[in-house]
């Protein structure tokens, strides 16, 4: 017995170690289960295990978040909850495997999640082995594969992208290494520089930029390095075929990829453009500066944004006084701004404007308030910041002026041309009455009261026939003999004959330049014109006063003939009548040479005076001008063109005794009273006489075999000849024959720029029988026939 307790003893002693170590090991198991299970339930993956038949025995929290079941829902049931029907046959393959000891790693699959829904994954089935080493199931560990994919998918079309836009990007990409060799070009390289990628890549940047533009290029790009900040450049690349081209840059450093990216834009067309723009605007700039108009921009708030130089002189304010200021204020006249204010707000409203586009007259004000009349047209440019106005804007002071000048020229031509005709009808009577008054003066010169009577007549003729000579003088028709004449030995001489006239009160002075020019004018015409100025004057000076007689040498200009229409530019004679007197208002100051005007009282004026100096100065080619103000004064200067030094010499033959002859004469006159009477007096001085009444009968009698030894005729007359074409075909026919023309005006006839056209004689209306008597022997003593 004790034997048999010491065996049982001894083996239970042995039993002891082994089952201490069976403890041991049952607790490492345990330890490997608690770990593996913290590992599978704290698991990213989806991991899930299974029988060989399919049926989940486990299921991790990733698993419930990856297909969206829970693990209540899915234990026990078959795997086939998860797998889409048409994957149910690759699951059943991959079980097979398993069950024969094999493995399935990481292939791509689908499963599906609880809503229906598809997850695409990526599984690995591994067998479950029992501890005696046989597979009683499978462990599928399942990733989602679907965030992966699409990333990558993102990245493959990124990178795609960036491929596409290297590949057909019109700027120039360039990739270097850090010591500037090219690492990457892009196809663009062709086109901008002439240079295919494959030949800029592994060679340095410094074979392509610019020499003068290698070291700005260099610090850019130790710049980028250090900052590794964004830079913007510009860098110039020399073309295959030589030319520079201008490139803008913007160009980073990467320090992980160790590469400089730069892109480039060709800027050469754009600077040229920008170039061209800037010539441009700098021309249009030159244009607006140096235009005789004004040029005025103004936003749409009314505000002036732009002001050039002819603006200043136009208006007064200067481009910094204008500039910023509201134009309505600036320049618009206060009766005008309301509408200029409406008319901008119904613009700025709806686009309707009256004034846009067209050239119209309106009022503007200058900075010293005067109010001048201007030419505006108007144009709207719109802009991001709003619209714009550009107004060019001309001055009409002085188009109005020289308009008022041609319009009183054209009044006093009209005038002129009336009165001209007045008087030529007028020395038609006149020339029968003077002649024949002489003829009933001799035949009651016994008859003490009947020769009282006649002799009012004749002087009653000669005041009309000075009447008409006036009114010829400011019609510009009475023919003038112009001489070559010194100017400060007329007046000396005129003034002498007025001191007796002007009386005490009027004090008379001579400002005589010594070198004073000489002029052509006739004298006689002068001298008178100077007696009706000096008259006038002396009647303003009612108290008394001042005359003072100037002369002097004038050279007219180009501005004073266009500020005077009828004023050619050149040298002239000056003479000025200036008086102390009242003075000439200024609403009558433009009339004053109109005829028949006249501020003096019923009686005491005929209103030609100076209508007459204005129509000598005028036939003279000269210029008259006043200057007049109430209470100070007049003065009237007279120009009249400088002598050329080639003088016409008017001598006259000695008057010849009254008398007769016996020649032949034809008298050609329309006025049948004047030419009776013609006939009667040459009659009466024992000339033969033949008539006619225009050219035609004219012509006829000098064709025919009459004696005819003289020409009688009228200038003016109806038909399609007058006097002077007469005379010039008579003389043709009979070279022979002498010629002595009449008129009461003669219209440009026989007198040309003021004076009588060489070898013409000329009886002018009305006129006495001694008169006729004396030009008729006149005629015939002439060396030659007019011409």
């Amino acid at each position: 017995m004790s034997a048999d307790v010491r065996e049982k003893t001894a083996a239970l002693q042995r039993e002891i170690p082994e089952h201490r170590r069976t403890e041991v090991a049952l607790e490492h198991h345990a330890d490997r289960e608690r770990l593996f299970s913290a590992a599978v339930e704290s698991s990213n993956d989806a991991i899930a295990t299974e029988t060989l038949d399919g049926v989940i025995t486990g299921w991790n929290p990733a698993s419930e978040r990856l297909f969206g079941y829970s693990a209540e829902e899915v234990i026990g049931q078959s795997i086939d909850l998860i797998v889409p029907e048409d994957r149910r046959a690759e699951a059943r393959d991959i079980l097979g495997k398993v069950g024969r000891g094999e493995r399935a790693d990481h292939f791509e699959t689908v499963r599906l999640h609880k809503d229906g829904t598809s997850v695409e994954v990526s599984v690995s089935v591994s067998p479950v082995k029992s501890p005696a080493g046989a597979t009683v199931g499978a462990c599928q560990v399942a990733r989602d594969i679907g965030r992966r994919k699409s990333t990558e998918l993102a990245l493959t079309r990124e990178i795609e992208e960036r491929r596409r836009i290297f590949e057909t990007s019109q700027d120039l990409i360039l990739v270097t290494d850090r010591k500037g060799n090219y690492v990457q070009v892009s196809p663009s390289a062709w086109t901008i520089l002439g240079f295919r990628p494959e030949e800029m890549v592994g060679r340095s940047a410094v074979d392509f930029i610019y020499p003068d533009d290698l070291d700005p290029t260099r610090n850019e790009m130790r710049l980028a390095r250090r900052g590794r900040v964004m830079r913007n450049f510009e860098c110039r690349y020399v073309h295959r075929d030589g030319r520079v081209v201008s490139l803008t840059w913007m160009g980073t450093w990467s320090e992980p990829a160790e590469r400089h990216f730069f892109i480039g834009r060709d800027m050469t067309e754009s600077k040229k453009a920008q170039e061209a723009l800037l010539e441009s605007e700098q021309m249009a700039r030159g244009i607006i500066d140096t235009a005789l108009d004004a040029f005025v921009q103004m936003d749409e708030t009314g505000r002036i944004v732009d002001w050039n130089t002819q603006a200043e002189v136009i208006f007064g304010w200067s481009h910094h006084e204008a500039v910023g200021r509201m134009l309505g204020d600036l320049i618009v006249p206060e009766k005008h701004r309301t509408l200029h204010q409406q008319g901008l707000a119904l613009f700025l409203r709806s686009g309707e404007s009256a004034i846009l586009g067209k050239r119209f007259e309106i009022e503007a004000q200058r900075c010293d308030g005067r109010l001048i009349q201007i030419e505006l047209s108007v144009t709207a440019l719109r802009r991001r910041s709003g619209y714009l106005f550009n107004g060019f804007m001309r001055d009409l002071t002085e188009k109005v002026a020289v308009e008022a000048q041609i319009r009183q020229a054209q009044k006093m031509e009209a005038v002129g041309q009336l009165t001209g005709g007045i008087a030529h009808d007028f020395n038609n009577i006149l020339t029968v009455i003077t002649g024949t008054i002489e003829i009933l003066a001799e035949a009651v010169a016994d008859k003490p009261q009947l020769a009282a009577i006649a002799q009012m007549i004749d002087e009653a003729s000669e005041r009309g026939a000075g009447l008409t000579q006036h009114l010829l003088a400011f019609a510009r028709r009475q023919p003038l003999q112009p001489q070559e004449i010194d100017i400060n030995a007329l007046i000396v001489e005129t003034a002498q004959l007025l001191r007796p006239t002007l009386g005490e009160q009027v004090e008379m002075e001579s400002m005589l330049e010594s070198d004073a020019w000489r002029a052509m004018v006739d004298p006689n015409q002068l001298a008178t014109a100077l007696l009706n100025l000096s008259l006038n004057a002396r009647d303003a000076m009612l108290n008394g006063g001042k005359l003072t007689l100037e002369t002097g040498n004038v050279h007219l200009d180009e501005s004073s003939a266009t500020a005077n229409s009828d004023v050619a530019p050149g040298p002239y004679v000056m003479i000025a009548v200036s008086d102390t007197g009242a003075g000439i208002p200024a609403a009558i100051r433009d009339k004053v040479f109109e005829p028949f005007f006249t501020t003096k009282a019923t009686g005491k004026g005929t209103g030609l005076g100076l209508s007459m100096v204005y129509g000598f100065v005028k036939q003279s080619g000269g210029h008259i001008k006043i200057y007049s103000e109430e209470g100070h004064g007049t003065t009237i200067k007279i120009y009249l063109p400088r002598a050329s030094g080639q003088a016409q010499q008017l001598a006259d033959a000695p008057l010849a005794l009254i008398g007769g002859g016996q020649e032949s004469i034809l008298v050609v006159e329309d006025d049948t009273l004047v030419r009776n009477y013609v006939v009667a007096q040459l009659g009466s001085l024992g000339y033969r006489t033949f008539t006619a009444k225009d050219a035609t009968e004219a012509l006829a009698v000098l064709d025919s075999p009459v004696e005819l030894d003289l020409l009688f005729t009228d200038v003016i007359m109806p038909g399609a000849m007058n006097g002077r074409q007469l005379a010039d075909e008579a003389v043709r026919r009979r070279p022979s024959l002498k010629v002595l023309f009449t008129s009461g005006y003669t219209e440009n006839a026989i007198v040309h720029h003021g004076r009588l056209d060489p070898g013409v004689l000329l009886l002018a209306k009305p006129y006495r029988k001694s008169d006729l008597a004396r030009m008729v022997r006149k005629a015939f003593e002439a060396t030659q026939a007019a011409a």
